[in-house]
């Protein structure tokens, strides 16, 4: 947050008006731009709020003023520079419904948000509050029988012994934090001849793989962080290929006004040549699912019908066993080889990209629409 008067960019009279939804996050704005990679996604909030009609502002929530019930919050301004819309920082009410924009998981631990969030879900309806756990995500989903089948064997990981249990089942596993994002901190372990190989996935890309002779040595070697955080060890899938590189689908399932379930974007997602994780923020490729061909024994039509199944049945699982109010989440699908469908990872703050260079500006578009259109849904149904 930055030090601006308020209202100095727009010369509005807004701070008595009451926002009918907050965008929570961490702005950093210079000279009245949003700043950073998620800036152009808040712009996008606060325009898609105006085109609906109604008052949107952007706030960090250590900018709460809890005796006066107020906080200070980015507005859009009436003026533009270089075609961009600009904002402002106003003194506002604390809006009825607030959607959950934080994206850092440490800010989101951090005890400066704990507590305002405590108190904001005291005045306000906040969705997508917070984060899924690996395990957590997991566990939900291995209790629906539909859903069981398309559940990786995952435990969570005690110790050594945890490791040599799934070792001895599977060529491939996956240890995973159960905090962790777009794939940093997993480590593959693959079985070569007598060997186990294993290989950290780090921000900077794939560290060196390690080679030991049994699940005692791969939990000595990587000790440090297993007991630092949690982690779960997960089956490893043997994934369908696209030129030689693996891929997941993801699926953006979000909810309308009414609050009903709808699949908003779908496509496949491919690793950089020669990595295991797929995510576009560290080298992923995104395609239509038009693009992928399989062989005859796998059938297109057949994976679609399974996708359209689970995208009803795991956002459904999910907000019942979270307890939590959900708008939006982001499913990624592995599919195997042979055609068989899997839960990777479910994601309470997907990301969205502002621009496409060769998708649909149109679904672009609703994907920053239907968080405003369910907020004001749920604006709506307060006030009754």
């Amino acid at each position: 947050m930055t030090s601006e008067p308020l209202l100095s960019l727009c010369g509005l009279t807004r701070q008595l008006r009451v926002p009918q939804i907050g965008v929570m996050a961490r702005p950093r704005v210079v000279s009245g731009i949003f700043q950073g990679k998620q800036g152009p996604l808040l712009l996008r909030y606060l325009e898609a709020a105006a085109r609906e009609g109604a008052f949107a502002c952007v706030f960090d929530p250590a900018n709460i003023d809890v005796q006066r019930k107020r906080l200070r919050g980015y507005i859009l301004a009436n003026r533009t520079t270089e075609g961009q819309r600009l904002v402002a920082l106003a003194d506002l009410a604390i809006p009825p419904v607030i959607y959950d924009q934080i994206i850092s998981r440490s800010y989101d631990r951090s005890k400066t948000f704990t507590q305002a969030r405590e108190y904001l879900k005291q005045v306000s309806v906040i969705f997508n509050d917070g984060y899924f756990d690996k395990w957590e995500v997991h566990s939900w989903l291995a209790m629906v029988p539909k859903l069981r089948m398309h559940v990786p064997h995952t435990a969570l990981v005690t110790g050594p012994e945890t490791l040599r249990i799934f070792l001895q089942k599977h060529e491939t596993v996956f240890i995973k934090p159960i905090h962790g994002s777009l794939g940093i901190g997993i480590i593959r372990v693959q079985r070569v001849g007598e060997l186990w190989q294993a290989v950290l996935r780090t921000k900077q890309g794939l560290g060196t793989t390690v080679e030991v002779h049994d699940a005692k040595s791969i939990y000595q070697h990587f000790r440090a962080r297993l007991t630092r955080n949690p982690h779960i060890v997960q089956q490893g899938i043997a994934l369908a290929q696209f030129e030689e590189r693996p891929f997941d689908i993801r699926l953006l399932v979000q909810k309308n006004r009414q609050g009903h379930w709808k699949r908003t974007k779908m496509y496949i997602r491919v690793a950089a040549k020669g990595d295991f994780t797929s995510n576009l923020a560290t080298g992923g490729q995104a395609l239509p699912l038009s693009a992928l061909t399989f062989d005859q024994d796998v059938s297109l039509s057949d994976i679609k019908q399974t996708i359209r199944q689970l995208e009803k049945l795991i956002p459904a699982c999910i907000e019942e066993q979270s307890g939590r109010i959900l708008g939006e989440m982001g499913i990624d699908l592995g599919v195997s080889e042979t055609g068989e469908i899997y839960v990777i990872e479910v994601n309470s703050k997907p990301w969205k990209t502002p621009m496409t260079s060769s998708g649909s500006e149109q679904l672009v578009d609703l994907s920053f629409l239907r968080p405003i259109r369910f907020a004001l849904g749920l604006a709506s149904a307060r006030q009754r």
